[in-house]
């Protein structure tokens, strides 16, 4: 499809991707079931080619700017055999890539693939400090001290290449949220750590439904003390402004206290900005947002003319109107906004 120079002007450039490229797990993490059968995917054996990958990666030339960063997620990214074939492709044609990883398949020869295919980040779960805290989380023992070796494989076989630690500050490991900022900060092995804040689980009966964070299965996520945890939140502001490793925004963090504090209320004063987000499934279907209906599927579809359809202008208008503190808006791609400061 021919799209008119006269619309590219007028639609944004996509700000975000993300390919979640498997939907299984080999851990029993306790804030995520996607170990368990996808509640939304219906046929989980008709998965793309890594011919309909590539032909997808070559349709986003013309959408992004140069560097444009794709993103790999699952479930368990490296659970998928062929992703660092995959990787190695979208490097060739000038992508960065990052995987979403919790570490568990990273042994030295797995690192050593990571190199080959020059992968340029990762971003590793890893919620405490405590072994026993993240190996409950996570729900498989050992999972902690793989972590820690994965770190020092990466760190010895991979050049030019950012380690990111990815922290969820729930109520059982938030007292330990600072000293994880500042181990982080203090290794030279580590580049960046980025701070989450909790939501409803991924794969659970009522995906969509508000007011999770009321459900007694949960309540070992949400915090029992706001003033506590939004404290731990400005003393990571704090940390920030003197030039620690945190990679959050400032207004992102100020957020993330709005969110604890009024989970119901939505914590941008402007509209939702995931109208300028792309996702594809593991079994191929194209998304702005995950919240909305697939707009396509890249067996049967090109990324580049479902992105200037009449369908994604549609959800477009459905996203901007969205007042829903998603997972993706909050965690993965929050943009700056008022009242809150810029860096």
């Amino acid at each position: 499809m021919q799209v008119s120079e006269a619309k590219k002007k007028l639609m944004p450039k996509p700000g975000f991707l993300c390919f979640g490229i498997v939907d299984n797990c080999m851990l029993r993490c306790k804030m995520c079931y996607k170990w368990k059968e996808d509640i939304l995917v219906e046929n989980h054996t008709n998965v793309p080619t890594m011919a309909d990958w590539k032909r997808s990666v070559d349709s986003l030339k013309d959408m992004t700017d140069p560097g444009f960063l794709i993103n790999f997620g699952g479930g368990e990214a490296l659970m998928k055999k062929d992703l660092l074939e995959l990787v190695k492709y979208c490097h060739d044609q000038g992508f960065r890539t990052n995987i979403a990883t919790n570490a568990f398949l990273i042994d030295e020869d797995m690192a050593k693939r990571i190199a080959d295919s020059g992968l340029d980040s990762v971003n590793i779960s890893l919620d405490s400090l405590d072994e026993k805290i993240h190996d409950y989380l996570r729900g498989v023992p050992g999972i902690y001290k793989r972590v820690m070796n994965a770190i020092e494989y990466l760190d010895k076989h991979c050049k030019n290449f950012e380690i990111e630690i990815c922290s969820v500050i729930y109520n059982i490991n938030q007292d330990g949220i600072i000293d994880l900022a500042k181990w982080a900060n203090s290794d030279s092995r580590i580049n960046w750590i980025v701070f989450m804040v909790p939501m409803q689980p991924n794969n659970s009966p009522d995906y969509l439904e508000h007011n999770w964070w009321e459900n007694k299965e949960y309540d070992f996520l949400w915090s029992k003390d706001t003033d506590k945890t939004c404290a731990i939140i400005d003393e990571l502001l704090n940390l920030k402004s003197q030039g620690f490793k945190v990679s959050n925004q400032v207004c992102q963090l100020e957020a993330f206290k709005n969110y604890l504090r009024y989970p119901g209320s939505f914590v941008k004063k402007s509209p939702c900005n995931l109208d300028k987000a792309l996702h594809v499934s593991a079994v191929g279907d194209i998304f702005i947002c995950y919240g909305w209906e697939s707009i396509g599927n890249i067996k049967a579809h090109d990324l580049k003319e479902r992105w200037y359809s009449e369908d994604a202008d549609n959800i477009r208008n459905k996203v901007i109107s969205c007042t829903r503190n998603c997972h993706f808006l909050l965690n993965c791609y929050f943009e700056g906004d008022y009242p809150f400061g810029l860096e």
